[in-house]
C-alpha cells in the first residue's frame, strides 16, 4: 500500500493545497499572471487610443469668410492709396477745401496716399499668416482705428464744401449723384462695411475655433 502512494505522488508533480485540494502554483505563476494583464491593458488602452484618433475629423480652420473680409479691405487702401500718390495734389487740394486741418497739419498730406498702401501691404500678411497672431490683430485694430477717425473727420467738413469738394478718399474721383449730401452718405456707408468687415476680420477666426474645439471634443468622446 505504502508503495503504491508512493508511486502516485512524485517529486516532479506539484504540491496539492490541503484546503482546496487543488495544485499550487509554482512560485513566479502570479507575477507572471499580473504581467499579462498588464499587457492585455495596455493593448487595449492602445486600441482605444487609435480609434479615438482615428475618429477625429481630418479638418482645420482656414477662416475663409475672416480672409476675404480681409481681401477686401486691403484692397480699398490699396486702391485708395495708389489713387492719392497719382495725383497727390489733387488730394491736398481737396483737403484745403474742407478747411478742417490747421495748414501746419496739411504737409502731411503727401503722405497719406503712401502711408495707405503701406497699410495695404501688411494686411497681405494678415490675410496669408498673420491672420491669428497677435500682430495681424494689431493691424487690423489700427486699420479700424483709422477708418473710424476718417468718419470723423468728415463730420467736420461743412456739408456744402464736402458736397462741391467730395471726400478725397480716391482723390478727385467722385460719383456723380443729384442726392443732396450723396458724398457724405455714400462715403459713411462705404467706411460702415469697412468696420463690419474688420469685425469680421477680428472676431470670426474666434468663433471658428470655438466650432472646432466643439467639434473636436464631441469626436473624443
Amino acid at each position: 500500500m505504502m508503495i503504491l502512494l508512493s508511486s502516485q505522488f512524485r517529486a516532479s508533480d506539484p504540491p496539492i493545497d490541503s484546503g482546496s485540494g487543488l495544485p499550487i502554483p509554482p512560485a513566479g505563476h502570479e507575477e507572471s499572471q499580473r504581467d499579462n494583464e498588464s499587457l492585455s491593458k495596455g493593448v487595449d488602452s492602445a486600441v482605444r487610443d487609435g480609434e479615438q484618433k482615428a475618429r477625429v475629423p481630418d479638418y482645420k480652420p482656414r477662416y475663409l469668410f475672416a480672409r476675404i473680409a480681409v481681401f477686401l479691405i486691403m484692397l480699398l487702401w490699396v486702391v485708395a492709396g495708389f489713387s492719392k500718390v497719382r495725383d497727390i495734389s489733387a488730394f491736398v487740394d481737396t483737403v484745403q477745401q474742407h478747411k478742417v486741418l490747421p495748414e501746419s497739419a496739411q504737409a502731411f498730406m503727401w503722405w497719406v496716399g503712401p502711408a495707405e498702401l503701406v497699410m495695404g501691404l501688411l494686411l497681405v500678411f494678415v490675410m496669408g499668416s498673420e491672420l491669428r497672431k497677435p500682430f495681424g490683430k494689431l493691424v487690423l485694430l489700427v486699420s479700424m482705428g483709422c477708418i473710424g477717425g476718417f468718419m470723423y473727420y468728415l463730420s467736420l467738413v461743412d456739408p456744402v464744401v464736402l458736397q462741391e469738394s467730395g471726400c478725397g478718399c480716391l482723390s478727385d474721383y467722385r460719383i456723380a449723384s443729384g442726392m443732396e449730401n450723396s458724398v457724405r452718405f455714400f462715403a459713411y456707408g462705404r467706411n460702415l462695411i469697412l468696420l463690419i468687415l474688420h469685425v469680421v476680420a477680428l472676431l470670426g477666426p474666434a468663433m471658428v475655433d470655438s466650432r472646432y474645439r466643439a467639434r473636436m471634443k464631441a469626436a473624443n468622446h
